[in-house]
């Protein structure tokens, strides 16, 4: 199933400098952002997928685009901005790292 995503996914963006883990990091990011959007989550629930997809579901998708990107450029932001902060998420960054071995 994965694979087919990023064969997917490779077909729809110029991958040159992307991973096949940033192409999946990134639909993720934007499905959890849709996901949070009571009205669209109704429709998808409630509808067959064609009709879902003629309601909120496009522009949601877009304003996921947009605030995932706004969100991600405040938090590095932050990060590049406050040397305590960095450190703070280096450690969290390392200890999922390190979870992810065990």
């Amino acid at each position: 199933m994965l694979s087919h995503i990023i064969a997917r996914l490779n077909e729809l963006f110029i991958t040159d400098q992307l991973t096949d883990k940033d192409l999946v990091n990134y639909l993720y990011t934007i499905r959890d952002k849709v996901n949070e959007n009571q009205r669209v989550m109704h429709q998808i629930e409630n509808n067959s997928p064609e009709q879902a997809l003629l309601g909120d579901f496009a522009g949601a998708v877009d304003e996921a685009v947009m605030n995932s990107g706004e969100a991600h450029q405040n938090q590095m932001t932050q990060y590049l901005n406050n040397p305590a902060l960095a450190a703070k998420f280096q450690r969290l960054v390392f200890d999922l790292l390190l979870a992810k071995g065990a």
